[in-house]
């Protein structure tokens, strides 16, 4: 028979066939390039897919049907080899299923670990009551007066903020939302976190080793009572990462752009059931509802990225006027050399950017031309990222340099 007969009668395809010639599993009667199949073939196959099914590999196949071609497969000596062949593989098989039952058995573990933290009652969390007394009118700097407020386990769910001046915010699901929205087509709010996926294996070799920087010296410094600050969390969100290791005695303000993002990373937060005081404020002006000079340590997260790429204020005067004298900036930053082409088609992408964005030596230095003394050390250099997001300006071969620092008032 031909190859496509005996291919089809054993349910094969014909490259099958010529992989088993090839590698003498079958050995067919050869006339020129024309090959002849005949019963033998044909029982051999079949003996070669009960081999298949007993999990043999092809030299494993080999050595048995050089055993079954040399004899009649009736010899004591042939039948014991075969049999010896066959405990073997018995053996084998044992382990592999004892193996496989063992991490099925953990996956099983792992889905019922889940399922249970999936399911878990999240433990709800709005406007800290501590939080009240830090609530000012950007506009007048008056503190301002909570009305119509739900309150439930210390805190206020649902409510408004307001200034006899006329200044007006909602507390709306435990978030302070000022009103205050980015009108512009250049970013939206990262609901899927994608930033955190499309960065590429070198970049987030420097993200862990400056996250790992900032946590070490937030752990260092004496954080209790104190307030602590991130801001720009669409980009990143360090606290997020870290935040059943904080300390629970001090009030953390998390602020962003979009409310979808607070809201969206307050569910998961309250799926942690933490004991924090956290106030999540929602505000797109350069003046938050928040009492001057009040933070004690302010978290830079690539925040300052965020700030220069959709903004012209530097970071340092998006936020100083929180800070306390003593406060201190732990920070993390990531850009290019000032010639690169890189920082050079930044404004192609982000129209809204400041004229210093992405040049990393300038972004840093701003924190000088401010009365701030900073210390900085390059963390990481990426020569290639995925060219997605605040990346899509990288010229592949140019140093992408990730930063730690730490900044005080001089």
């Amino acid at each position: 028979m031909k190859i496509g007969e005996l291919a089809k009668v054993c349910g094969v395809s014909k490259d099958t066939v010529r992989y088993y010639v090839e590698k003498g599993l079958l050995i067919p009667f050869k006339k020129g390039a024309q090959m002849n199949f005949t019963d033998r073939e044909y029982e051999d196959m079949q003996f070669i897919q009960k081999m298949k099914q007993m999990q043999f590999s092809i030299r494993e196949m080999q050595a048995i049907l050089t055993l079954r071609r040399l004899s009649n497969f009736i010899e004591p000596d042939t039948i014991q080899a075969y049999e010896d062949i066959l405990n073997q593989k018995k053996q084998d098989l044992h382990k592999e299923i004892s193996i496989l039952q063992e991490a099925y058995d953990t996956v099983d573990q792992e889905l019922a670990k889940y399922a249970t933290r999936k399911n878990a009652k999240a433990k709800a969390m709005g406007v800290p009551l501590i939080a009240l007394s830090y609530l000012y009118c950007p506009h007048c700097g008056r503190q301002l007066m909570v009305q119509n407020a739900q309150i439930s386990n210390n805190c206020v769910d649902e409510g408004e903020l307001v200034c006899s001046c006329g200044y007006h915010a909602l507390i709306t699901g435990g978030i302070v939302d000022t009103g205050n929205r980015y009108t512009g087509k250049y970013d939206r709010p990262d609901l899927k976190r994608g930033l955190y996926r499309n960065v590429g294996e070198e970049f987030v070799t420097g993200f862990q080793k400056s996250s790992d920087l900032v946590y070490n010296r937030l752990t260092e410094l004496d954080t209790k009572g104190k307030i602590v600050m991130e801001t720009n969390i669409n980009g990143y969100f360090f606290l997020y990462n870290c935040i059943q290791n904080v300390e629970k005695d001090c009030l953390y303000i998390i602020t962003d752009r979009y409310p979808e993002m607070l809201k969206m990373y307050k569910q998961l937060i309250e799926m942690l059931q933490l004991d924090l005081n956290i106030l999540f404020i929602a505000d797109d002006s350069d003046h938050f509802p928040i009492k001057d000079g009040c933070v004690d340590i302010l978290l830079d997260f690539y925040g300052s990225n965020e700030q220069f790429i959709y903004k012209q204020r530097s970071f340092l005067q998006e936020y100083r006027r929180y800070l306390k004298e003593t406060a201190v900036i732990l920070g993390a930053l990531f850009g290019f050399d000032g010639n690169s082409k890189s920082v050079h088609q930044v404004p192609k992408y982000y129209p809204e950017c400041s004229p210093i964005a992405l040049d990393a030596k300038k972004m840093l230095h701003t924190y000088e031309e401010g009365g701030y003394a900073i210390q900085s050390t390059e963390v990481a250099v990426s020569l290639q990222t995925y060219n997605k997001y605040s990346f899509a300006c990288h010229q592949d071969g140019e140093r992408l340099i990730q930063y730690y620092y730490e900044a005080r008032k001089k």
